[in-house]
């Protein structure tokens, strides 16, 4: 398998609602050879119009960051626990992130990071069940199970 064509079944995907609103999948994108995988939510309405992750404000101000912490965004590889859009911006449900698993655990597996950064509680609660006020800054060392239904 390739992230083209897992692009391609995700486009195909009616595990849950979320993609009946989402004008389209948002895949990852970046360096599929880079040690730094970026976990974030779900896509946002600029996301969602333009299916690259992380555009907009947010997005730039995360190229800042990254800058500040000496890695150069061009290395990294950028990606979402829910592939779709989650109507008004809203948390993503379990399910809709339970649906969603098998196209992260397949990411994860091509593009083999040494490091996930977890960016919210969302991508943090796959790999732990502390919160993310105590884990906030902090690098810890965590189990991922990739097995399909994880979640």
């Amino acid at each position: 398998m390739t992230l083209e064509s897992l692009a391609e079944q995700v486009k195909q995907c009616t595990r849950c609602e979320l993609r009946q609103g989402a004008t389209q999948p948002v895949m990852g994108i970046g360096n599929v050879n880079s040690k730094y995988l970026l976990l974030g939510e779900a896509p946002g309405r600029n996301e969602d119009r333009s299916g690259i992750p992380f555009v907009g404000l947010a997005g730039k101000r995360l190229d800042e960051l990254l800058a500040l912490a000496g890695i150069d965004p061009n290395d990294c590889y950028f990606t979402n626990v829910c592939k779709c859009r989650p109507p008004s911006n809203k948390t993503p449900r379990k399910a809709f992130i339970k649906a969603c698993w098998r196209w992260l655990a397949q990411e994860i597996k091509l593009v083999q990071p040494e490091y996930i950064v977890t960016l919210g509680a969302t991508p943090l609660s796959l790999f732990t069940e502390t919160g993310v006020s105590q884990l906030h800054g902090t690098m810890f060392t965590a189990e991922l199970n990739i097995e399909e239904e994880q979640c």
